[in-house]
Formats: C-alpha cells, sequence, structure tokens
C-alpha cells in the first residue's frame, strides 16, 4: 500500500513535470497531477510504469500512464 508520504511525492513530482511543459495522460485521456495520484491510491497495488515521450530535442512532452485498471 502506498504511504500517504509517497503519493505527496509523486503528486510533486508529477506537478513539476506538467509544470516543465509535459502533459499528463491515463489510459489515453489527458488528466491533473492530482487525478493521476489520486488513481494510483485507489489502485494500490498495481505496479506503474510510464512511457517518457521526448521530443526531437530530447525534452520531455508526454508521461503516459496506460493499461491502469481503474477501480
Amino acid at each position: 500500500m502506498l504511504q500517504k508520504d509517497e503519493l505527496h511525492d509523486m503528486r510533486i513530482r508529477l506537478e513539476r513535470i506538467a509544470r516543465s511543459g509535459a502533459v499528463l495522460y491515463l489510459e489515453g485521456r489527458e488528466v491533473s497531477a492530482e487525478e493521476l495520484v489520486c488513481t494510483c491510491f485507489v489502485n494500490e497495488e498495481t505496479v506503474y510504469m510510464p512511457d517518457y515521450v521526448m521530443n526531437q530535442e530530447g525534452k520531455l512532452t508526454e508521461l503516459r500512464y496506460d493499461r491502469i485498471r481503474q477501480t
């Protein structure tokens, strides 16, 4: 089970990524950092491996969480 401090750290990390200009996706739908963290909290026994999408200059443009079973 994810601990409160782990969820907080994850939210801060995702917010920082979004502020840098990358778009967060969950199952193909654009989401906020908070929505993504809430989904991870609900599905706490799942391992999350995002896909990092970079542009030609190597800048992160998208962070995609796909195949996440939402309950």
